[in-house]
């Protein structure tokens, strides 16, 4: 089980704050008004907050959109597979999560590598919004690695105990 300091002071950084402003034009066609948004940075946490605040929407509007986990430098050899483009490494969509409007969400991805890239892609018919991500710093511990080596012990002790049982 993932054990986290979330409550105490200093656990989260803020690393990415900003209005995204969409083009209205874009509706017209049904196109996202916002373009897709990849923060600029990498993150070393797979733990964030997320907030997306539109002031102006109608009560109806839920959702702000989704919020994408990359992971770049895995190996793909794109020619081998479809015949086409460059073998090497790749940037790959391993998680997504909904993000909800006017709301403040803690998010846990999947650790798939040190450092994780991210992409927002806000829904169509939003023609703003403020994007907040914070990233927790605070220490992570997985209790389920603790578990399965305290149980890795006592089958030891148990084999030893058949062991002896068995020769005597």
């Amino acid at each position: 089980m993932l054990d986290l300091a979330l409550v105490e002071s200093g656990s989260f950084r803020l690393v990415y704050l900003r209005k995204h402003i969409g083009n209205k034009e874009l509706a017209k066609i049904r196109a996202p008004m916002i373009e897709m948004i990849e923060l600029p940075i990498t993150i070393a946490s797979r733990v964030l907050i997320v907030s997306a605040v539109h002031i102006a929407a109608k009560p109806s509007w839920r959702v702000a959109g989704t919020l994408f986990q990359e992971v770049a430098g895995v190996g793909v050899n794109a020619a081998a597979t479809y015949g086409f483009g460059p073998a090497g490494t790749a940037v790959v969509d391993v998680s997504r999560r909904t993000i909800l409007l006017n709301s403040t969400e803690l998010h846990i991805f999947p650790k798939l590598a040190t450092e994780h890239r991210y992409r927002f892609e806000a829904v169509r018919w939003l023609p703003d919004v403020t994007l907040g991500v914070w990233e927790y710093i605070g220490p992570e511990t997985d209790t389920t690695e603790e578990l399965l080596q305290t149980v890795k012990v006592d089958l030891v002790r148990v084999e030893n105990k058949i062991n002896i049982l068995m020769n005597s």
